[in-house]
C-alpha cells in the first residue's frame, strides 16, 4: 500500500494524503523551539542526532536533539520527538529529519518546517543510517524497521522517499539486514522470514511516485552468527559491505563484493580475526566504510583505520585514531568519511569534552573542533547517538 502527498509550494507544507482506499488531511506546518550558543555563526560544519531509544520513550514520543555545529564548535540546538536508530539526510539547502508521523526540513536560517503523515505511514524505528539521496532524479529515501505480519509469514519494513514538494511511503515485505545506494538506485540485503540463512539481494528503483523492485537469491549463509557492520556502498558495478561471522570464540571479519548485474557472483575477502570474548571490535557505525580508487577504508571499534586493496587483495593498517582507547560503552563516538577525509566525533576523556577530529587518509590530523558541554542536555544513559554527518548545505 502506498501513501503519497504532493505540495504546490517550494518548501514543506501541509498537504493531502492520497491512497487507493484512504484519503486524509495532513497536519499543518510547525516549528520546534530553537536554542543556540551566542557564538553560533551558521554555515554548519556538522550535525549530530541524539534520541531516546524505544525503552526510554514516554507515551510513545521520546525526545531527540539535533545539534548543528559551526566551524568554531558553536551549537544550534533543536529538540524534537524521539525516533530510535534514525538518520539525518542532507538535501538541497535543508537537513531532513524523519519523525514517527512527520518529515521535518531544517534550514540553517534557524527555521524548521514540517509535514505530517497519516497513521498508516507511521514509523517506530529506523534501520540505522539507512537513508540517502538519489542524485539521478533528486530524491531522498529512508528505510524503517517495522513488524511481523499478522500471519507471521513475512516482515514489514517501510520506505519513505520524495523531493522538496512530493513525498511517498510504501511497505516492503522484507527484513532488511543492510542497505545502501549508488546514487541511482537503492539496494538492500534481506533475510527470509522462515529461514534466516537465505539471503536475497534487492534493488529499488525510484521513479517518481512509484518504486520498481527487483529481488533475487543472493546466498545461503553457512554461519548462524553473521552480523553486518557497515552499510552497502558503491564501487563501479559492485556494492560493497563489511560483515562478521561469529565462529565459536573468534570473530572473522569479511568484505562482501556484490556484482549489481550478476547478483549470484558474490566475492568475499577475508580481512581480520578478533577475540570473540568481548564486543570491542564492533564498528562505530554503519558509515565506517569508504572507497578511494581500489582501496576500501574502514574503521573498527578499537580505533584502527585499515585499507583493503581490491586488486592486490592486501590489507594494510593505515593509522590509529589519536589517543583513543576503546571504552565499554559506545554512546558518544561516530566516524564519517567525506571527500577523502575521515571525521571522528567523540567524547575525549583526556580533555573532558566532545570534539570533532578531521584526518586525511594518511592519518594526519587536519583540524580539531571542540564543542560545548552537551551532558546537561543529554542526561545520563537515556540519549543515544544515532547519526553524525559532515554537511555541505
Amino acid at each position: 500500500m502506498r501513501f503519497m502527498y504532493s505540495c504546490k509550494l517550494v518548501r514543506f507544507v501541509a498537504c493531502i494524503v492520497l491512497c487507493a482506499a484512504i484519503v486524509g488531511t495532513m497536519g499543518g506546518c510547525g516549528s520546534a523551539p530553537l536554542t543556540t550558543t551566542p557564538e553560533y555563526r551558521g554555515n554548519p560544519l556538522a550535525a549530530l542526532y541524539y534520541s531516546t531509544d524505544l525503552p526510554h520513550e514516554k507515551l510513545g514520543d521520546g525526545l531527540s536533539y539535533v545539534f548543528l555545529i559551526d566551524q568554531q564548535g558553536a551549537l544550534l540546538t533543536l529538540p524534537y520527538r524521539g525516533l530510535e536508530l534514525n538518520s539525518l539526510i542532507p538535501f538541497e539547502s535543508s537537513l531532513l529529519l524523519h519523525q514517527k508521523k512527520q518529515l521535518l526540513a531544517i534550514q540553517d536560517t534557524k527555521s524548521t518546517t514540517s509535514a505530517s503523515y497519516e497513521d498508516a505511514c507511521k514509523v517506530y524505528a529506523g534501520y540505522g543510517q539507512s537513508s540517502g539521496r538519489i542524485n539521478v532524479n533528486n530524491m531522498y529515501y529512508a528505510l524503517f524497521n517495522g513488524r511481523f505480519s499478522d500471519d507471521r509469514q513475512h516482515y514489514i519494513s517501510t520506505m519513505r522517499w520524495g523531493n522538496e514538494s512530493n513525498h511517498y511511503c510504501q511497505d516492503l515485505n522484507d527484513y532488511i539486514e543492510v542497505s545502501g545506494d549508488d546514487g541511482a538506485d537503492v539496494y538492500f540485503i534481506s533475510s527470509d522470514a522462515g529461514d534466516s540463512s537465505i539471503k536475497s539481494f534487492n534493488k529499488m528503483s525510484i521513479q517518481g511516485e512509484r518504486v520498481i523492485s527487483e529481488k533475487s537469491f543472493l546466498e545461503r549463509s553457512k554461519v548462524d552468527g553473521r552480523f553486518m557492520f557497515t552499510k552497502l556502498i558503491a564501487d563501479g558495478s559492485n556494492m560493497l559491505g563489511i560483515y562478521a561471522d561469529l565462529l565459536e570464540d573468534k570473530v572473522q571479519l569479511n568484505l562482501m563484493q556484490i556484482d549489481k548485474k550478476n547478483k549470484s557472483a558474490v566475492q568475499k575477502h577475508s580481512l581480520l580475526q578478533y577475540d570473540g570474548s568481548n564486543t570491542h571490535y564492533y564498528f562505530f557505525n554503519k558509515e565506517s566504510i569508504y572507497v578511494k580508487g581500489r582501496d576500501v577504508y574502514f574503521v573498527d571499534g578499537y580505533g584502527d583505520v585499515y585499507a583493503y586493496n581490491l586488486t592486490g587483495k592486501r590489507l594494510e593498517l593505515k593509522f590509529h585514531l589519536k589517543d583513543y582507547t576503546r571504552e565499554s560503552q559506545l554512546q558518544d563516538e561516530m566516524v564519517y568519511f567525506y571527500q577523502d577525509y575521515l571525521y571522528f566525533y567523540r567524547f575525549n576523556s583526556n580533555t573532558s569534552q566532545h570534539q570533532i577530529e578531521q584526518y586525511n587518509l594518511q592519518g594526519d590530523i587536519i583540524k580539531t573542533v571542540n564543542l560545548p558541554d552537551l551532558s546537561k542536555q543529554l542526561g545520563q544513559n537515556t540519549m543515544f547517538l544515532y547519526d553524525f554527518k559532515i554537511l555541505n548545505l
